[in-house]
């Protein structure tokens, strides 16, 4: 038992440490998965409209939209400092190659900062600077942005591995288990037929409760009714099985948080590209004096991350999931006037059911980035929810491109984690058919049906329930 608890103890404290070493890797580099690419841009932004030095631009001021400005050559040096850091906070060598390609990126990076900052000061015109800012110094915050995404996902996916160790450990740990039992009892059968009557029944119970612990059974205890070495045995046992229940159930927390940890890193789905063109839009529309449409657009803005951010609520009701996507499919509508039609058709009844936050949003994207801009002509989203039976079914509907039969097939693996060869593809829908699997069972999800040239039908299926939230 001693040994057994030493196994256990040492399992305990290298899964606690794998845990530990991920959690921080991950937790330094979402540091700068928000702001990077926000301050850079805006800092550099802000100098290009101005016409003023880089340096000129002001660092750690707060903008009147929430960005702290940045000097972007102190910024590009703290990131360069940071991708150090993630290279020896990194727990697999992808990682580390990883946060090698992001500081190659930072040095591309500043040679067109400094770049754009010698067109600042030969007095070059708004519309170079401008064309300049946006084909080279935005694509590459994009890069490092998406770069330290990447880095972040490597990482969590290594909770796998350190969850399938876990579980090895736990196998290892019940046949010890077993082992020292078996040995247990052969020893106390041979000295129990020396034993009288008195001595014997005593083990017999011990060997009874061990068979129980060896199964799971944690809280059973055995009454100490004497004062010789049975007693002590039984004292021991009794301390020991309570030990390694507390253990197990730490393990089993400690399982459960991970996946709660996976679950809100598969929720961090907004495009910023999203949020820089609406701004952009309105600030055309402002400069144009049209202020009902800037009434518009800022309501339907405001609207959209309402519901995103949700007061830090993972959950929300259906009836809120459709403004959500009601307030997204307006802005892009402005944005896309010339070729989107939407329709949103859900019945009433089911208004009130709770489910995960945006598990439609990344669909009508997709259907509309996928569907819509790439074909010809002007072309429709529609999206539809009805309670059926047991179930709730919505569909995300569009007559854009579709897919041919294999990337359809390629979509499908994808979801169903067995494809992993583009990882950024199919990312979002991949996590919504994960969520919903993992709320709602393996039975629920999301399907594909699509023609080439005729459009696509996504499916969500789920039960007919609020789904439990965690305590």
């Amino acid at each position: 038992m001693v040994i057994l608890a030493a196994y256990l103890i040492v399992s305990l404290n290298n899964a606690a440490s794998a845990y530990s070493e991920i959690t921080k890797s991950v937790a330094y580099a979402n540091r700068y998965v928000k702001d990077f690419k926000s301050r850079l841009d805006y800092s550099v932004y802000l100098a290009v409209v101005s016409n003023k030095q880089l340096k000129e631009v002001g660092d750690g001021v707060t903008t009147v939209n929430g960005v702290v400005t940045v000097n972007p050559y102190d910024y590009i040096t703290e990131m360069e400092e940071a991708c150090d850091k993630m290279t020896q906070n990194a727990t697999v060598p992808l990682t580390q190659s990883q946060a090698g390609r992001i500081k190659n990126s930072l040095s591309s990076l500043r040679f067109c900062v400094q770049d754009l900052d010698k067109q600042i000061k030969e007095r070059t015109s708004y519309d170079e600077r401008m064309e300049y800012f946006n084909s080279n110094v935005k694509d590459l915050t994009t890069l490092v942005q998406t770069g330290i995404q990447d880095y972040v996902y490597l990482e969590t996916s290594n909770f796998v591995t350190v969850q399938t160790e876990l579980n090895r450990n736990n196998r290892n740990s019940t046949i010890l288990a077993v082992g020292v039992a078996i040995v247990a009892m052969s020893i106390s059968l041979l000295l129990s037929g020396r034993a009288a009557r008195s001595v014997t029944r005593p083990i017999r119970d011990l060997c009874d409760l061990t068979e129980k612990v060896a199964g799971g059974d944690f809280s059973v205890k055995t009454q100490v009714e004497a004062g010789d070495e049975i007693a002590v045995l039984t004292r021991s046992f009794n301390d020991m099985t309570e030990e390694i229940g507390i253990l197990v159930d730490d393990i089993r927390k400690k399982q459960e948080n991970l996946r709660i940890i996976e679950n809100r890193l598969l929720q961090e789905q907004i495009n910023p590209h999203f949020l820089y063109n609406t701004l952009d839009a309105i600030v055309w529309l402002a400069e144009e004096n049209k202020s009902a449409e800037v009434v518009k657009m800022v309501t339907s803005l405001s609207d959209f991350f309402r519901t995103t951010l949700s007061k830090g609520h993972d959950y929300i009701t259906v009836k809120e999931e459709r403004t959500h996507i009601e307030s997204y499919l307006e802005i892009q509508q402005f944005r896309y006037q010339d070729i989107l039609d939407y329709e949103i058709q859900m019945d009433e009844e089911i208004y009130g059911y709770i489910i995960p936050k945006l598990t439609l949003q990344p669909l009508v994207e997709n259907a509309l980035y996928h569907g819509i801009k790439n074909k010809r002509g002007k072309g429709k989203i529609l999206i539809t929810g009805k309670k059926q039976g047991d179930k709730i079914i919505f569909q995300v509907i569009d007559n854009g491109k579709g897919m041919t039969e294999e990337e359809l097939n390629s979509l499908r693996k994808k979801m169903a984690g067995t494809d992993t060869g583009d990882e950024a593809k199919g990312f979002g829908v991949s996590n919504v058919n994960q969520r919903i699997k993992y709320y709602y069972g393996e039975e629920y999800g999301v399907f594909f049906e699509s023609k080439e040239n005729e459009g696509t039908n996504a499916t969500i299926i789920i039960a007919a329930k609020n789904i439990q939230l965690p305590s």
